[in-house]
């Protein structure tokens, strides 16, 4: 039986951790801040391959997104109804986050998009936000009886429905409250349990008519959305509570 001694350091450990931006809010604000109206100064984005999957794919749908140090963007928002028709697909890389999100903002817009992805996300599941999406009114197929990736997004004008989530899922509760964002009507989603409410969060902060009570979220469709002060500031991951002044922006 082999053992090991182990003696303490004669000098205490010391030193600074950095606590890396939140991904899921770095993903939403730079969703949020293209479909918004001006400039809009993003500052602890994190910088991640997912992350710049979701700007790549905004880049593409004609948003102007300027790097001023590594963690702070400015994103020049086209407006929630002046995105462009890529003349690509939109390569979401390995990120469910950049595909499920974007494609409720795509099934509301008046032209053909094509989100893809790696063989690793080819793999994940779609059918909860496709079946959603087109109740709305979006057309869309995918691969495997319309169950994987990738999606070819016809949008369309939308309507707004009252939807009940089969299991909780904030990616997928965050699609259809981008898709609301263009509907004719509110939209209502009704969880099984309670999941993230980032989104949430940010719309509200951004000026968008939204109210969440006991499991349920409804929201009002807009003409305009506004970022606060122009300015988005990312929270630190798990370092921020949901109670936190401000959050997540300010």
């Amino acid at each position: 039986m082999t053992q090991f001694f182990i003696s303490p350091s004669v000098q205490p450990l010391r030193g600074t951790v950095h606590v890396p931006a939140d991904k899921s809010i770095s993903h939403r604000a730079a969703i949020v801040a293209a479909l918004a109206n001006g400039e809009t100064r993003i500052e602890n984005f994190l910088a991640s391959t997912t992350t710049h999957a979701t700007l790549d794919c905004l880049r593409a749908l004609g948003v102007e997104i300027t790097p001023l140090a590594p963690a702070t963007l400015v994103v020049r928002g086209r407006g929630v109804h002046s995105l462009r028709e890529p003349s690509e697909v939109l390569f979401c890389h390995g990120s469910g986050t950049t595909m499920r999100l974007l494609a409720g903002v795509c099934a509301g817009q008046n032209f053909l998009s094509i989100l893809d992805g790696t063989p690793a996300l080819k793999r994940r599941p779609m059918a909860r936000i496709i079946e959603p999406l087109r109740q709305m009114g979006a057309t869309i197929i995918a691969r495997a009886n319309d169950q994987l990736p990738p999606l070819a997004i016809r949008g369309a004008r939308l309507r707004g429905i009252d939807y009940t989530l089969p299991v909780a899922s904030a990616q997928v509760k965050s699609a259809i409250l981008l898709a609301g964002l263009f509907a004719d009507s509110p939209t209502t989603i009704r969880e099984p349990s309670l999941s993230r409410d980032h989104t949430e969060r940010m719309l509200q902060a951004c000026g968008v008519k939204l109210q969440s009570t006991n499991g349920t979220v409804q929201i009002v469709p807009i003409t305009e959305l506004r970022t606060p002060n122009s300015e988005l500031r990312i929270p630190n991951s798990k370092f921020r509570t949901p109670n936190s002044p401000n959050y997540p922006c300010r």
